[in-house]
């Protein structure tokens, strides 16, 4: 799981990285994940870089640097069931667009549940399920949904209207989607 808060221990990057792995990982697959997760190169601006200690809940990293090191560690340890909780958010859009393409790797042959106020992240899901009070209104890909679900078609083409941290058409409707 990579949640918009994310815990980070008062160890080495690498040690957060590495975290849950459950064997000794090797540092070139941890450098090829934090690559793939856009952290590399503000990790070798430290000045121990992989080695550099962070502190409790990475308290010395910003916001972004904490979800690309949360993102480095799901592409190294490959879980079956990935959730991504609006795990972008703090990250500027070029640098998501780099991370996405990784993501999209890293959801191949797995199921996927991703959680997002970027609704422009979810259009390579295989299935989207569109919520309305609770209620399944419709489901299908985003182009599907386009075509045929006012709801949907709504909240997508609103979705750069919405305030940072809401959703497009409220509390009560929600999208919700599967990659599997």
């Amino acid at each position: 799981t990579i949640e918009q808060d994310i815990f980070l221990f008062s160890r080495s990057i690498t040690d957060n990285i590495a975290y849950g792995l459950g064997q000794k990982a090797d540092q070139i697959a941890i450098e090829q994940a934090a690559h793939d997760a856009q952290a590399h190169d503000f990790i070798m601006n430290f000045k121990d870089g992989y080695e550099t200690v962070i502190g409790e809940r990475g308290v010395t990293l910003s916001g972004g640097q904490r979800q690309r090191i949360a993102i480095a560690r799901a592409l190294l340890t490959d879980p079956r069931i990935l959730i991504l909780d609006d795990s972008t958010s703090a990250i500027d859009s070029a640098t998501e667009d780099e991370i996405q393409k990784a993501i999209r790797r890293l959801l191949q042959g797995r199921t996927t549940l991703l959680i997002t106020h970027r609704l422009s992240q979810i259009r390579w899901a295989d299935k989207i399920l569109v919520l309305r009070k609770g209620e399944l209104v419709d489901q299908g890909t985003h182009s599907e949904l386009i075509e045929r679900c006012e709801l949907y078609r709504r909240i997508f083409i609103h979705r750069d209207k919405v305030p940072t941290g809401q959703l497009a058409v409220g509390q009560s409707q929600e999208v919700h989607l599967f990659n599997d």
